[in-house]
């Protein structure tokens, strides 16, 4: 299922790193006084920063508005501006000239792109926030996008947790071939367009384990995933530390006045990319593992309760099956009910949903792919007291809601769908269904 967040995380990091390329490459520091001086704002990085800063804050304030009981939770903003910050302090401190004299200053710029910014942001669900930070014009033009099946079978191969690994794996490694090294010394723009892969190649790594298709019980293949990356990038490290050949003759004559030469400050380059981030890799994987067992265990639990019921569980049991048989009841019963209060059919609704390109928005229990996150899910939409926070929950609102939800909620991500009336009422009857 393509994912719009996905494509507009990219596009976010394309702009901030691609327009850096226009612009010189500043000093390069030679003392602790030059170093502690040499903060650098390139305009194009400011901005893109302050762009995406805007929108984000102004999505959170709507989203408040519109959900006051909170579609994004604290600890994801926080991530988000962690991110955000660890971006400033890789792009704009000191540590950015002093990359260009020290290939030791250079990774750990990298690092901090690749596992801090890329997971950070990533953790901070940014489409949904600045979704609600642009226009409504602009958000039906971006949703109709995710729409285009080119679009959704591309994004469907490339956010495979495995693709994205490669994908990663191989811009890792190519970028640290000595020529294509030595070219981001000599070229602005290629150096940029380093920065932009990193990034960008680590985003889509980072989303495909922490937000895929199979969410948490994909987390034991996500661990596998981590594990191999830390392994490979380890072997990379491994190979600058112990090499008795200099790679990198750029920063043949630049390290001196740091008091490293240039095999000692390749050796602690190697070594950075060795072992912190090599620990962090492991850390998230830990992290994931620990998830996937916790997921595990639940629906172990409820797989055992299953089987084993106690006494007065076997007796629940036994009448949820046969009061269905007796009444009518359960399912047959909803479907029933919800056909009378929408006058449409749950069936029809469910292909309708399909259709219109719902699920490359929500999450909707019993349909196949749908997970994506860009607006809120729609489990137990039934039981909720508000449509978009400002209809109440009836079927006569949730009709009226299909029909056109920029005409009652102006500020709403959500398109107007040109679902006929016949249509919204098959949706509104199979949303009902979700209890």
């Amino acid at each position: 299922m393509f994912r719009i967040n996905l494509p507009l995380y990219l596009a976010f990091g394309a702009f901030v790193f691609i327009t850096p390329g226009v612009f010189g490459h500043g000093t390069k520091p030679e003392s602790v006084h030059q170093l502690l001086n040499s903060w650098e704002f390139d305009p194009g990085v400011v901005i893109s920063i302050g762009i995406l800063s805007v929108l984000y804050m102004r999505g959170i304030v709507m989203l408040r508005k519109a959900m006051p009981s909170g579609s994004i939770r604290n600890w994801e903003i926080g991530s988000f501006w962690l991110g955000i910050a660890s971006l400033v302090f890789a792009l704009m401190s000191p540590l950015h000239p002093w990359g260009r004299v020290l290939f030791a200053a250079h990774m750990t710029q990298h690092e901090i792109l690749m596992l801090i910014s890329a997971p950070f942001i990533v953790l901070g669900r940014p489409m949904l926030v600045c979704l609600k930070g642009l226009s409504p014009q602009i958000n039906r033009n971006l949703l109709s996008a995710a729409r285009i099946p080119a679009w959704n079978k591309f994004w469907r191969f490339v956010s495979h947790p495995f693709v994205a690994w490669l994908i990663h794996g191989i811009v890792l490694w190519i970028w640290h071939a000595p020529a294509l090294f030595q070219a981001t010394i000599d070229s602005d723009f290629i150096h940029a367009l380093q920065h932009l892969s990193f990034f960008l190649s680590a985003v889509l790594f980072w989303w495909a384990v922490l937000h895929g298709r199979e969410k948490r019980m994909g987390y034991g293949l996500a661990v596998l995933y981590m594990f191999a990356t830390a392994l490979h990038s380890g072997v990379l490290g491994a190979l600058l530390t112990f090499t008795q050949k200099l790679w990198y003759p750029a920063y043949s004559q630049t390290n001196s006045p740091w008091g490293l030469s240039p095999m000692e400050d390749q050796q602690l380059g190697g070594l950075i990319m060795w072992v912190p981030a090599g620990l962090v890799y492991i850390a998230a994987g830990l992290a994931l593992f620990a998830g996937w067992l916790a997921e595990s265990e639940q629906r172990g639990y409820k797989f055992e309760n299953k089987r084993s019921p106690s006494p007065a569980g076997a007796v629940s049991l036994l009448l949820c099956l046969m009061i269905p048989l007796l009444t009518g009841c359960g399912d047959s019963q909803t479907m029933k009910e919800v056909k009378i209060m929408t006058h449409g059919d749950p069936v029809v609704g469910k292909q309708t949903i399909k259709q219109a390109g719902c699920t490359a928005c929500h999450t909707i229990p019993g349909i196949r792919d749908a997970h994506a996150s860009v607006g809120p899910p729609l489990n137990q939409i039934a039981n909720r007291t508000y449509i978009g926070g400002v209809l109440k929950n009836t079927p006569d609102n949730m009709i009226k809601w299909l029909l056109n939800p920029p005409a009652h909620a102006p500020k709403t991500a959500m398109p107007d769908l040109h679902l006929t009336e016949a249509q919204a009422r098959d949706v509104a009857a199979y949303l009902y269904t979700l209890k």
